[in-house]
């Protein structure tokens, strides 16, 4: 018996493999509807494609076209490889999980995990009783329980997701990015009257999502907010047992802060051998987190002139071909050759070493 805690994109899909393959899963969700509390933004690149049937309802939007401002607010345009899809987080989240359901697994809503035992058998305590289970696995987001009741939480970092609905004008085939709002502002169209604008800050504070909101002269339709959990190459995500996956295992890339995409891979590769797992999923994503995780560093010390300078240097046709022609979800594939035709942009990596 295999259960998962947490119906989100990245357990319920596991689930759905697993079960696919004949395997008995329990998957476990505390809320009493799947996909509710939203606490992402909802957008992915094309690569979901590949992963998932995107022929659906649940998508809302594909943009085309990436926007990338800087503080003087001169900006870059990027016509995007492949249309990004923005979808209805809720629904996307029940779709997962119906696949899940349909190939024979047990979906357990309002069933919080409380910890487990593990004296030969483990058993696991959901809500007031003790279930055996022969695996474990947290899908159960940023402060997962279960790293915590096994001793795999250790030291984490997190960024607050501040994001909100709006009433706002925009171009419903375009995403825009804004530097020198938190770690990075954003705005994502569902259609030409209404976006999701959100900014990633380091503390919780609200003044640069204020900033972003009067810029774009927006107004509050509802919040979808949440913390969004750092990369950590030292993770732990398997032990005795009991494995992570998705935010619980910090699989989230730290240069945009998504992790749907991670997660579904790092699912495939658990469902290929749980003993190889931790192995698997480094060697499938690990790299492209890591060098995620580094320019994430660098862009952590600009300052206004830096960003002026660094969307400056992508204006260029040369550098803009190469973000056209690759997949931010695979930033290690065509970092170097970015280096390769703009030796400048090295002077910023003094950032990794200096303050």
């Amino acid at each position: 018996m295999i259960s998962i805690i947490g119906a989100g994109p990245a357990g319920s899909y596991l689930a759905y493999l697993l079960a696919k393959k004949g395997e008995k899963v329990n998957l476990y969700e505390e809320h009493s509807v799947v996909g509710s509390p939203i606490q992402c933004t909802g957008i992915t690149t094309s690569s979901l494609k590949g992963i998932l049937d995107m022929d659906h309802d649940f998508v809302l939007n594909k943009a085309k076209y990436a926007r990338i401002f800087s503080p003087n607010n001169n900006f870059i345009e990027i016509k995007l490889n492949k249309s990004n899809y923005v979808f209805d987080r809720d629904r996307f989240d029940r779709y997962i999980a119906n696949l899940a359901v349909n190939e024979g697994a047990k979906l357990h809503l309002k069933s919080r995990y409380n910890g487990c035992s593990n004296n030969g058998k483990m058993k696991i305590k959901i809500n007031n009783g003790f279930r055996e289970t022969d695996i474990l696995v947290g899908a159960d987001g940023p402060f997962s329980s279960v790293a915590k009741t096994n001793g795999m939480f250790n030291n984490r970092n997190f960024v607050y997701g501040i994001q909100a609905r709006c009433n706002t004008k925009c171009d419903e085939e375009k995403i825009d990015f804004y530097l020198g709002y938190g770690c990075f502002g954003w705005v994502v169209p569902e259609n030409n009257k209404i976006a999701r604008i959100g900014v990633a800050e380091y503390n919780n504070s609200t003044k640069d999502f204020e900033r972003l909101l009067k810029l774009r002269n927006a107004t509050i339709i509802n919040y979808q907010s949440g913390m969004i959990p750092v990369y950590d190459p030292n993770v732990i995500t398997t032990k005795n047992n009991v494995y992570l996956i998705g935010d619980s295992a910090t699989q989230v890339k730290a240069t945009t802060y998504g992790g749907i995409i991670q997660g579904l891979l790092a699912a495939k590769e658990m469902t290929k051998s749980f003993s190889d797992y931790d192995k698997n999923w480094r060697k499938a994503i690990g790299r492209d987190l890591l060098v995620g995780l580094y320019a994430r560093k660098v862009m952590d010390k600009f300052n206004e002139k830096d960003y002026n300078e660094f969307v400056d240097l992508f204006s260029q046709d040369k550098l803009k071909k190469i973000l056209e022609e690759n997949d931010r979800d695979y930033i290690a594939k065509f970092a170097f050759k970015l280096f390769i035709k703009e030796p400048r942009l090295l002077k910023f990596l003094k950032y990794l070493f200096f303050n």
